[in-house]
């Protein structure tokens, strides 16, 4: 028996098969052509990476679809292929030019002052491998598990877990990955124990094993002995009969203690709306965020964004859903995807994107949410568009819904400061994105560590308690958007200010409710 100390980045206790991910030795038996015939091969290798992304994407949720939408917009990033051609033209081979641009895009990545974007240089590294394995002539597919097991390796790549059937990653380990890794990130959405940092070598050590990953204590014990594996295994059963236990905060009123109803709901990815279902049996009123990024990026056209938007609506049951129009700044800190800017703020895109809406608004409950709105002017530009697109499908005689209710995501410092008049302009309710609002304000392209970026920091406060006046004064609904874990704590503050309406990834729900059904208004009174 022999044990190894990680990080604990996602909770859990689990036994069984290590199976590592060996990536093997690349750039063998490469013969380079000329420089014509290198880039038709390079080009015909980005098709073919794109389409197994997007084949990926499909069957992807959440924050995964996100990461290969951000891998697919790299691939048609101008910088990233100008790069890439340039080192072709001057001889070099189509692979050996793709991995020298992941060590120039992920070098720049790994230098930022930033553990989040530090972090993000591995989506850099994934989907430049892809493109080498294809140049190679290497299976981009490297395992295939046939039961339950534990991965582990050096370090993970997002696609490392793509494309598995459910169950049969059951734990993870990793030598060098960290709490804000893909690997952690997503360990945690599925819901598996997960252990980082353990150490050079001891994935190839570990590798063919029984062991027992013990998330909680942050151990990896390897050919554990009968008694420790008896001792687990009654510590498993033990979980499991607590789980088959009623959780009594999923059936609890969304009350604090001295009554004040709020209302909590989730965020959810177009792209993925079988994710639904699964955050209104979390708890969730409704949908309170959909992301739509990822149909300007994959070029999505009016038809297919229709259908997509009717199948979140479809899969609400009837409940709400707010769909937040395409956000150039939901690409921040992404250095790579600049190009994502030009294409949702195209006119045919926006236009395109409303006329889909209204078509999909016949499904059920919808809302429409515009962002990057700096003052009245800009919202009166949107709805302009907007007008546009009901003229057009009402002389094409398509079935659409014109009366949506629009509001304004305000997400900007201006608009927040403004919030009276975009109301007064015709934004019928008002979406605050708590984590844009307080990267803006506190200048940040990610929140980092301190009081100063906050989401309850006193700028940040002093800018939600004018929109809440400025919305009580009009009779306007106001939410609070993009909450993630780490803002949970700073929610109380949100509701002594006057918040009702939260909104929030499912993963968070619980810990958000938890914390504000204890909150008594009576007894603790609003901060200055």
């Amino acid at each position: 028996m022999k044990r190894f100390q990680g990080l604990s980045v996602s909770p859990g206790l689990v036994e069984g098969p290590v199976v590592r991910i060996d990536r093997g030795a690349v750039g063998l038996h490469r013969i380079v052509s000329d420089p014509f015939r290198e880039r038709a091969l390079y080009e015909a290798a980005i098709v073919l990476a794109k389409d197994e992304l997007r084949r990926l994407q499909q069957h992807a949720c959440g924050q995964d679809a996100d990461i290969l939408m951000f891998q697919i917009a790299l691939l048609e990033d101008d910088s990233f292929t100008n790069e890439i051609g340039d080192y072709i033209a001057a001889g070099a081979g189509s692979a050996a030019a793709v991995e020298r641009a992941e060590q120039i895009f992920a070098g720049r990545l790994r230098n930022v002052d930033d553990d989040y974007i530090r972090e993000r240089s591995v989506d850099v590294c994934d989907v430049c491998r892809r493109v080498v394995d294809i140049l190679d002539g290497r299976p981009r597919r490297r395992l295939h598990l046939t039961e339950p097991s534990i991965l582990a390796a050096d370090l993970f790549y997002p696609s490392d877990m793509f494309g598995q059937e459910p169950g049969k990653i059951i734990g993870i380990v990793s030598e060098r990955d960290s709490e804000t890794s893909h690997a952690a990130i997503m360990a945690r959405s599925m819901g598996i124990p997960a252990l980082c940092q353990v150490g050079d070598g001891v994935a190839e050590t570990v590798a063919g094993h029984r062991v027992i990953l013990d998330a909680e204590n942050g151990t990896l014990t390897m050919d554990p002995s009968p008694e420790y594996l008896e001792e687990t295994r009654r510590r498993l059963e033990e979980m499991r009969r607590a789980k088959q236990q009623p959780d009594p905060l999923l059936k609890a009123p969304c009350r604090t203690k001295d009554g004040t109803p709020f209302t909590l709901l989730a965020s959810a990815n177009c792209s993925t709306p079988q994710t639904i279902p699964l955050a209104l049996e979390a708890g969730a009123f409704g949908i309170g965020l959909v992301r739509t990024e990822s149909v300007a990026i994959e070029g999505a056209g009016e038809d297919e964004q229709t259908e997509l938007y009717s199948a979140c609506l479809r899969s609400s049951g009837g409940k709400p859903v707010t769909i937040r129009t395409c956000d150039w700044g939901a690409d921040d800190g992404r250095q790579w995807c600049y190009g994502v800017r030009e294409q949702v703020c195209d006119e045919s895109v926006v236009m395109a994107q409303f006329r889909a809406l209204m078509r999909a608004g016949t499904e059920g409950d919808l809302r429409i949410v515009i962002p990057m709105i700096a003052d009245a002017e800009a919202w009166r530009s949107r709805m302009e568009l907007f007008d546009r697109c009901r003229a057009e499908l009402e002389q094409r005689g398509a079935a659409f819904r014109g009366d949506i209710p629009v509001g304004c995501l305000i997400d900007l410092p201006a608009a927040a400061l403004l919030a009276g008049e975009i109301i007064d302009s015709g934004a019928r309710f008002l979406v605050v994105d708590v984590n844009d609002l307080t990267r803006y304000t506190c200048g940040t392209t990610h929140k980092e560590a301190g009081p100063a970026y906050r989401a309850d920091s006193p700028a940040v406060l002093r800018l939600v308690r004018g929109v809440l006046e400025a919305a009580k004064a009009r009779g306007v609904q106001v939410c609070f958007c993009g909450v993630g874990q780490a803002d949970v704590p700073g929610m109380t503050a949100y509701l002594r200010t006057g918040a009702r309406n939260f909104c929030t990834e499912t993963s968070c729900l619980a810990s958000l409710k938890a914390a504000l059904i204890d909150l008594d208004l009576r007894a603790e009174p609003e901060k200055e």
